[in-house]
């Protein structure tokens, strides 16, 4: 199931060409962005071990290394054997991504590997199929008190999960299981929320405001049911007309239920297919009235699923940040692109008991906005508005796989490298023509408070400059770079996938660029005139992947230390 059935089908990383507003607003309050404290949260989590093998075992594949693709695989067996009986669904989710892997790359595993492989693969196989018979013979019914115990969060970390998501997934398991579902959705309902837990929840969900939220995410809504309770008993209950989303594909035997929604005026869309298309013409038949539809077309925005092929990078359909709520627990969300790395198109980061930090809840128009490339803001405990002052490792990767390129980033969109383009000539005229416009909106948006009306008119004169913006453009290169180079450092696996996908461009770059960084320091060739900065930002940045001109980059970063400062919204010495 795709995600976010009213929101604009974009990648949500990316924002568009407006500047942040000044004032953030945070839940239940107003909060001056300079005043956000920045903190140093090192909130990279380790990967769950099946997600870690699963990198582990392409690795190996790109490395052309078939002997040791074979003995990750093996692990990967023995530990699914292993927690059969616990398999949780994410992991059984990377479980099938491997074996679609597999299957991708048969040809080479099996001539530079033993037969012992196929063997593996067929026991794997066998597992999982296992599991789901077992599974949804006789579905898990999770009750709030389970799921709370297993949880284990202090109050205020529960209370963030609520108000800060985005997605609330009544089962685990679906009765359609797209082939295409950039979920991975797992076939047939594995676990469900009871009829009591589903209502504490939203009773949750709605005192903390939160109604904007899916009800659903690698599952269909119409699937949930307790006893003789469906989704129409749920909603019923509410004294309001929801704002939740419902996107669904219309199980078969669940037309009446549908129908039902639809006289409530329930906010709901039907993704259509092939495999639904001539039922839902039937029902549009039967009410005489057209059905919000999506996923019209035989073609997604991007293959999901099934269709990963593991070699290329697509733009992502998951479209917020904030947290996820599940049978199996609660996850942050972050937009990626689609890859290798990421075949669902975001990473989920579990949320433990030593979770401090949870990103701001942002859908749609407003996670446009957010600038995938800087520090993340988000809360803590007592709602306390924090920035980080470092790039998640995810972030680093969106960076890494950003090549500007249109597919990519569709129109209307912002990526890193139209971002660099606010430090061009033209654009900083433009700011400095605009300045009298800039006054009346500080003036009216700040007229009772001088001291922020005059650090903002400051900034934004400062940003006129010639020399201010060289000198940020010069920190935001380093910034970048800087965080590039420690995520090598501690990434070697996700290196090794990434520079397979950049292989090509970093061949390229490096045929083009390479002798002149042999000869030059990376500011020579930064400040070149009429350099093309962002090309020359996609060589260094290949460079640490390839392990090329190392040396070179490193004097950049250390004789240009830079950090994000959130007042200004720009990369400063520091």
């Amino acid at each position: 199931m795709i995600q976010g059935s009213f929101f604009q089908k974009l990648p949500c990383f990316f924002y568009n060409h407006h500047q942040v507003d000044i004032l953030k607003i945070m839940p239940q309050n107003k909060i001056e962005r300079s005043s956000i404290p920045i903190q140093p949260i090192f909130f990279n989590s380790p990967d769950p071990f099946f997600e870690e093998k699963k990198n582990a075992f392409l690795g190996a594949i790109y490395d052309n290394d078939g002997p040791g693709a074979e003995s990750i695989y093996g692990l990967i067996c023995q530990e699914a054997e292993k927690k059969a009986s616990r398999i949780c669904e994410t992991d059984e989710k990377y479980l099938r991504q491997i074996q679609v892997a597999f299957k991708q790359f048969k040809p080479f595993l099996l001539s530079q590997s033993s037969q012992k492989i196929q063997n593996l693969y067929q026991k794997l196989e066998s597992l999982i199929q296992k599991i789901t018979r077992d599974q949804s013979v006789n579905p898990r019914i999770v009750e709030y008190n389970t799921w709370k115990t297993k949880m284990n969060l202090l109050p205020w970390q529960e209370d963030l999960v609520f108000t800060n998501a985005i997605t609330f997934q009544m089962t685990s398991g679906c009765s359609n299981y797209c082939r295409r579902c950039n979920e991975w959705a797992l076939p047939k309902i594995r676990a469900h929320f009871s009829h009591n837990a589903v209502k504490t929840i939203l009773d949750k969900l709605i005192a903390s405001k939160n109604t904007d939220l899916s009800l659903y995410g690698a599952s269909d809504p119409l699937d949930w049911e307790d006893s003789s309770k469906d989704i129409k008993n749920i909603l019923s209950d509410l004294n309001f007309i929801p704002e939740f989303s419902l996107l669904t594909k219309v199980p078969k035997q669940k037309e009446k239920l549908l129908l039902s929604l639809l006289k409530m005026n329930i906010n709901l869309s039907i993704s259509l297919t092939d495999r639904n298309r001539s039922r839902i013409k039937g029902l549009e038949a039967q009410i005489k009235r057209p059905i919000a539809k999506q996923h019209a077309s035989k073609d997604l925005l991007i293959p999901a699923g099934l269709d990963e092929n593991f070699i290329s990078i697509k733009p992502s359909i998951t479209d917020g940040y904030g947290t996820e709520i599940t049978p199996d627990g609660a996850c942050i969300i972050i937009p990626t692109f689609t890859s290798a790395l990421h075949p669902f198109g975001h990473k989920k980061l579990p949320i433990t008991k030593k979770t401090t930090f949870f990103p701001i809840k942002k859908l749609g128009r407003r996670a446009l906005l957010v600038d995938y490339f800087k520090p993340l803001e988000g809360v803590g405990k007592d709602n306390r508005p924090i920035h980080l002052s470092t790039l998640l490792d995810v972030q680093v990767e969106s960076i890494l796989l950003d090549n500007g390129s249109d597919e990519l980033t569709p129109p209307g969109m912002r990526s890193l490298k139209e971002y660099f383009s606010i430090f061009d000539d033209i654009p900083r005229r433009q700011r400095k023509k605009n300045t009298p416009s800039v006054i009346a909106r500080l003036e009216k948006k700040f007229s009772s408070q001088k001291q922020i009306y005059q650090k903002k008119l400051k900034d934004h004169l400062d940003f006129c400059k010639k020399s201010v913006v060289a000198e940020s453009r010069l920190c935001a290169l380093s910034f970048f770079l800087a965080a590039i180079s420690s995520f090598v450092e501690r990434q070697p696996v996700k290196v090794r996938i990434i520079a397979f996908l950049l292989k090509e461009e970093s061949l390229n770059l490096e045929k083009k660029h390479g002798p002149m960084a042999t000869r030059k320091k990376a500011i020579s060739l930064f400040c070149a005139a009429g350099a093309d900065v962002w090309e020359i930002f996609r060589f260094y940045a290949t460079c640490l992947i390839m392990d090329h001109h190392k040396e070179n980059i490193t004097q950049f970063i250390t004789t240009h230390p830079s950090r994000y400062d959130i007042g200004a919204d720009r990369f400063i010495p520091g």
